[in-house]
């Protein structure tokens, strides 16, 4: 329903507060791409330009050289910094983002449908509460409580614990499996969500259990309903959680950060991120300018530009994948609306 309706808008006390309201929101617009301006920007420019034209849109300049390490490495001599980041181009760290972001969405999106799924329609109403209570009580306990024991987890898996129990009767400990380096080390603790679990079970508990029970009658297992009969009625709670699962996992630093800390050639961009900016402000462009490896590094558009190049790489997948889950992401925002 509009909030003006359209007979009144004729009205010039609601012409006014149309304009008004307009006004407004292209206020916020523009200041929303205003700094998305700016960093496309700043990514086309040298980085003295950068600094000495901090506000100007349009580049004096304009310069491709930081887009150029998406497909080459940088290896300079002569400095006492760290740009072990440039090792490998970094289309290897974006490629290493989409593989962790799909295999995350993957896993995560099927597994928290089938407990969403196991809550809402299989336990008895007793049962299912108390499990319901277990899911969204981790919703309460800050990620950062967990890396520890996660990390020892992924270590000595299964065992949360650096001494590893003997088998009974013997000297010989259990077997271990060592996840730390992998890609599995980050995908498997975003299995599950919380946050989405209780987006599918919200959706689930809407739909009429008759559905599920002629399915079963036709010979259908539990599996294959959820399949063939939940999953496709929840098409837009599908779309929310796989997108929120996929920007999660591409935005994620903490996790690859500590798992493949050793493992460079499997860093994702948010990592690349953090070391470049950490690297960028160890030093000053007005300091150190005659060091021949601060100029080769210049000259091969290491610098600030860099980073904001490297940040609209970065946001370019989220983008897509707001454009290709659009409708249904309104569609699922509309859905909780009318709940609510």
């Amino acid at each position: 329903m509009p909030l003006i309706p359209e007979v009144g808008r004729r009205r010039p006390k609601a012409r006014f507060m149309l304009l008004g309201i307009a006004a407004f929101l292209w206020l916020g617009v523009a200041l929303h791409l205003f700094p998305v301006a700016w960093m496309v920007s700043a990514s086309l420019k040298p980085t003295t330009e950068i600094f000495n034209q901090p506000f100007r849109l349009w580049p004096e300049n304009p310069t491709f050289a930081s887009y150029r390490l998406l497909f080459m490495a940088i290896s300079a001599t002569g400095l006492n910094l760290n740009v072990d980041v440039f090792r490998y181009p970094l289309l290897v760290y974006l490629k290493n983002s989409l593989l962790l972001a799909s295999l995350t969405v993957f896993l995560q999106v099927p597994v928290t449908a089938m407990a969403a799924y196991a809550v809402s329609k299989l336990h008895r109403p007793g049962t299912a509460r108390w499990l319901f209570y277990f899911f969204i009580g981790t919703l309460m306990i800050p990620g950062q409580i967990a890396i520890v024991p996660r990390f020892l987890l992924l270590s000595h898996f299964p065992w949360p614990t650096r001494d590893i129990p003997a088998i009974p009767l013997t000297d010989i400990a259990f077997p271990t499996i060592s996840f730390i380096g992998t890609y599995w080390g980050v995908v498997l603790p975003a299995a599950f969500s919380a946050f989405n679990f209780l987006l599918f079970k919200g959706f689930f508990d809407t739909l009429p259990s008759d559905l599920i029970d002629a399915a079963r009658i036709d010979g259908a297992s539990e599996l294959t309903a959820l399949r063939m009969i939940m999953l496709p009625l929840a098409r837009p709670v599908v779309a929310v959680t796989t997108y929120f699962a996929f920007t999660g996992a591409w935005n994620d630093f903490l996790g690859p950060w500590i798992i493949l800390m050793s493992e460079q050639g499997k860093w994702p961009l948010s990592v690349v991120l953090y070391k470049l900016q950490y690297f960028l402000t160890s030093w000053q462009p007005t300091q150190g300018s005659m060091d021949p490896g601060i100029q080769q590094l210049l000259a091969s558009g290491v610098g600030y530009n860099a980073l904001m190049a490297l940040s609209v790489v970065e946001s370019i997948p989220m983008f897509i994948a707001f454009l290709v889950f659009r409708e249904q992401l309104m569609r699922g925002i509309q859905i909780h609306g009318l709940k609510g």
